[in-house]
Formats: structure tokens, C-alpha cells, sequence
């Protein structure tokens, strides 16, 4: 999967095409990216630190954080987990 395609479905979902659908039904709106499920769990399960660690971009992980309810010290936590287990 490349960071590039990651990061560009988090924007979708969150500022973009797919953002209503991504605000009414998250689960659904993941799997019909058709991102590997590995990630889709990451997505779901808000793990910012998986995410960032296959890529993603950290814009895109705030954007995601955000639109998740996630507060800013949690998302910079994982962040920081991320780039320690890199």
C-alpha cells in the first residue's frame, strides 16, 4: 500500500468526496476504500501510531483525529509512539 493512497483516503474520508458518508457510517465508508484490511482496522480502531507507521501522513492522521473525536494530546502520544517503534 503506498503512503501516497493512504493518506489520500484519510483526506477523502475526512475533507473530501467522502466525507458525509465517512460522518454517517464510518465502518462502512472504510471498507469501501478498499484499503487493506490491516489498515481499515487501524482506521477503525484509531490507531494513529499503526497509521503513521505504514505511511500516512501526519496531516491526514490530524485530519482523521478530528474527525474521530480524538484529542490533540492522544493523537500527538501515538505520533510519538510511532516514530520511537520506527
Amino acid at each position: 500500500m503506498s503512503p501516497d493512497r493512504l493518506s489520500q483516503a484519510l483526506v477523502d474520508m475526512t475533507r473530501g468526496r467522502l466525507r458525509q458518508s465517512f460522518e454517517d457510517d464510518p465502518a462502512a465508508t472504510v471498507d469501501a476504500t478498499g484499503l487493506p484490511d490491516e489498515l481499515a482496522t487501524a482506521i477503525k480502531d484509531h490507531d494513529f501510531a499503526r497509521l503513521r507507521r505504514a505511511g500516512a501522513h501526519p496531516m491526514a492522521l490530524l485530519y482523521l483525529s478530528r474527525a474521530v473525536g480524538c484529542s490533540l494530546g492522544e493523537y500527538l502520544r501515538q505520533l510519538e509512539q510511532a516514530e520511537a517503534g520506527r
